[in-house]
């Protein structure tokens, strides 16, 4: 799936960012928030940005995210209980 945006030209200018550099800024801030709100996963996120896991992990960090957090450790710790049922 494909998505667009404008942005008035005298903003685009301003900005000092090639359409290509914006570009590839935009999509990794969204896939950045996508990852912190819990909304892909760790392998989503590295596909969506053509990079392997190992790479994406690391840009997560350096963006000040957790790479794994309380939340998929209660994840895990439920799905390890579901299947020792």
């Amino acid at each position: 799936m494909q998505l667009a945006i404008d942005i008035p030209d005298n903003i685009f200018y301003g900005i000092n960012q090639t359409p290509q550099s914006l570009t590839k800024l935009m999509k990794e801030k969204l896939v950045l928030e996508l990852y912190k709100l819990h909304q892909i996963s760790l392998s989503q996120g590295a596909k969506m940005l053509s990079m392997d896991i190992y790479t994406f992990m690391e840009l997560v960090s350096q963006n000040g995210i957790a790479v794994i957090d309380d939340y998929d450790i209660l994840d895990e710790v439920a799905r390890a209980k579901s299947i020792l049922k």
